[in-house]
This record gives structure tokens, sequence and C-alpha cells, in this order.
């Protein structure tokens, strides 16, 4: 029976190795990142920042860069001047922070967080904030919009604070199926801008791909983003395009998919969107915005960034090694049932082989057929051997 149990988890390790890279975008839209990635490093402000002073935008700017193997040591020349780099947004947005959060806001200081954790930054001043987040999630989470339950969710993953963010999972869950039973004909269950940041943080928080909920959101998303596909993506709507493009990526784990594709070739049209220069409209938050929807949909490791494809791998996997397991208790159940008959039985001969003895002497035919009895099923159960080889040898009259 181990050998199955072997061969079940043999299996297993030849799946996660097939889940260890999804497909990668195109190579000249690798190297329209790379320029993306260059002209955000270009637009920094001297002080850190970017926009006009605005921790929500250059945390997003901040997060964008996280996503593209930007970490806290990396420093570069703003262009080609000015001294700029990841410690000096660190250094800016550690001045700005309200005691323990930013704009005692929950959706701008989850951004920070995410921002910040994903850089390698984890010293006392970001996880204080990390603890005024779980506070508000644990005190009153039911006053928040959903997307912002949403990226606080995704805080909580980060940190470490299981047990919170189960139940902000569950609340963001229940917020949604109102939604689902309460909405009116073909109106959208959110904003595609909110949906899109519901569906990644679910996802990344593990809820199966198959719950109703998700299901809900990536059909929403995909009506959404089929509208966009004919009528063109203006400006104004980019921000929900971006946002819808991250949800429905990660819920389709880095997989191929016709209508993704389509809005990537629209997001990635020029001049309309993107800039000779590399950005899009010129403007660093919707930059920012672009990078992070396309960011589930450039080659990642699924393992690393869509939790779900591996609980959902091992689950069924679970089932196999469950049944693997039942069946050998019933086998060793059977074992130890025959095991019992035969300690009774051998305790009857026993106390009958005494007793004869007692009664009529070791020599009297019926104590030697009485411990004739009792020894034999011993050794045919406890000695292996006696059935291999000696049991043969007897039978064949004692001849090799």
């Amino acid at each position: 029976m181990h050998e199955d149990v072997d061969e079940i988890f043999t299996e297993l390790m030849k799946e996660i190795r097939k889940l260890e890279k999804s497909r990668r975008i195109s190579v000249e839209h690798e190297e329209l990142l790379k320029k993306a990635v260059g002209w955000l490093k270009d637009h920094q402000h001297p002080e850190g920042y970017w926009g006009y002073e605005s921790v929500a935008d250059t945390c997003l700017v901040l997060l964008a860069l996280s996503m593209y193997e930007i970490r806290k040591n990396e420093e570069w020349l703003i262009k080609g001047k000015y001294p700029g780099g990841i410690k000096r947004s660190v250094e800016w947005l550690k001045k700005t922070q309200n005691i323990d959060n930013w704009e005692n806001n929950l959706w701008d200081t989850s951004i920070c967080l995410q921002a910040l954790y994903r850089l390698g930054v984890q010293d006392e001043w970001v996880i204080k904030s990390a603890e005024w987040v779980r506070n508000k999630c644990e005190r009153e989470p039911k006053k928040f919009p959903v997307h912002h339950l949403a990226q606080a969710l995704n805080v909580l993953n980060l940190a470490g604070y299981d047990e919170c963010a189960k139940k902000i999972t569950e609340i963001v869950i229940s917020k949604v199926e109102e939604r689902i039973e309460n909405k009116k004909g073909d109106e959208y269950l959110y904003d595609p801008y909110v949906t899109g940041q519901i569906l990644d943080a679910l996802v990344r928080s593990g809820v199966p791909v198959t719950h109703k909920v998700l299901r809900a959101c990536e059909n929403d998303l995909r009506r959404f983003l089929e509208e966009k596909k004919v009528k063109g993506i203006s400006e104004g709507a980019f921000q929900d395009v971006t946002m819808a493009l991250l949800g429905l990526a990660s819920f389709l784990g880095g997989g191929d998919d016709e209508l993704v594709n389509a809005v990537v070739a629209e997001i990635f049209k020029s001049p309309e969107r993107y800039k000779k220069d590399g950005c899009w409209y010129h403007d660093a938050k919707k930059t920012a915005f672009a990078l992070l929807g396309l960011s589930r949909i450039k080659e990642v490791r699924k393992i690393d960034e869509f939790p779900y494809k591996i609980y959902t791998l091992i689950a069924r996997y679970h089932e196999k090694i469950r049944d693997c397991i039942a069946e050998l208790e019933k086998t060793y159940e059977k074992r130890i049932k025959r095991g019992y008959l035969l300690l009774t039985l051998i305790y009857i001969l026993l106390m009958a082989s005494v007793f004869a003895i007692i009664e009529y002497g070791v020599e009297s035919p019926i104590s030697q057929l009485l411990l004739g009895s009792l020894i034999i099923p011993v050794l045919f159960q406890i000695s292996p051997y006696f059935k291999k080889y000696i049991l043969p040898y007897l039978k064949r009259g004692g001849k090799k």
C-alpha cells in the first residue's frame, strides 16, 4: 500500500513543476514594460515622491515597480542628473506617515504597505501600520467600502495575520453575495475598478475559482472588457480597464485568454494611450495602474502569485491520498479482527491445555492434541518463515 502513496506523491510533484511558470506576454511588450519602468524612475521627484506629493500616487508607483523586480536598495539618476531611488521614497513615506497610517485611509495605507512589504521593507514603523490595518479590520470592518477591504486583505496575507485575513475574506464574500441577490437586471455588481480589486484579492487569498462570487465577478469583468474592446478605451475609463484586467488575469492564473490578449493590445495602442517615451497618458498614476494590471500576465511564478492553483492541486491529490488511506484502514481493520479472533482462540486453547495437563497429565493424548492445536496457529501467524520455508520443506517430505 505504501507504494500507492509514493506514486501519488510522485504525480503531485510532477503537477507542481508544471505550475512553475505561466505564459509570457510578447517580447515586444516586455520591452515596452521595461521602458515604462524607466519612465517612472525618470519622473520621481528628488524628494522621493511621485505626482503632486501624493501618498496614493507614490505608493501605486512603488507597488508597480515592486512587481518588476525593483527592490529597496535600488538607486538611479532622475533624468541622468538627480539622485533617485527606492530609499528616498521609503524615507518620504516614513516622514508623511500619520503615527501609524497614511491619510487615515484604509485603501491608501494598504497600498503603501503592500509596496513596502514587496520591496522588502519591514521595519518597526511598517509593522506598526500593518497592525493599524489589522485593528481596523477587527473592530469595524463592515463600515469600509469593499475594495478597501480587498486591499486590506492583501496586507493581512502579506503580514501573516491569517485569522483576521480569514475573517475579512468571509466579509468580502458576504458583501458581494448580498449585491448578487439585490442587483437588478444587467447592472454591474460594482464599478469594474472595484470588482477587479475584489477578484484579485480573493484569488490571492486562496478562494477556489469555482466559488459563485468569483464567477460572478469574472462575468462582470468580461462583460465590461468586451464592451471596451468594441467601443474603445477612453482616458476616463483607463483605470477601470486596468483594474478589470488585474482581476480577470489573476482569476485566469496567468493563462492565455482571447479577451485578455485583445485588451492588452488596446492598452499598448500608441499613440492614443501608450506614449513613445514609455508612459501612459504622460501620467505616473495611470502608468502605475497599467503596470499593475499587466503584471498579472507577464512571466510569473504561479505558485507565488496565484496560491489557489497550488491549493486546488493539493486538494485534488488529498482526495487520492485519503482514498488510499481509507483502503489501508480497511485492510488493517480486517487483519486486526483476524488477530483478535486468533488471540481468543489461542487463549481458549491455552486454558484447555492447562486444564488437560492438570487433569490428565502432559503425556495424555488429549493434552498433546490441545498443545499441538495451540502451537500450530501461532507458528502460522507469527512466523512468515514457517510458511515460506519450513512448511514447503515438510510438504516435500524433507527433500531439498
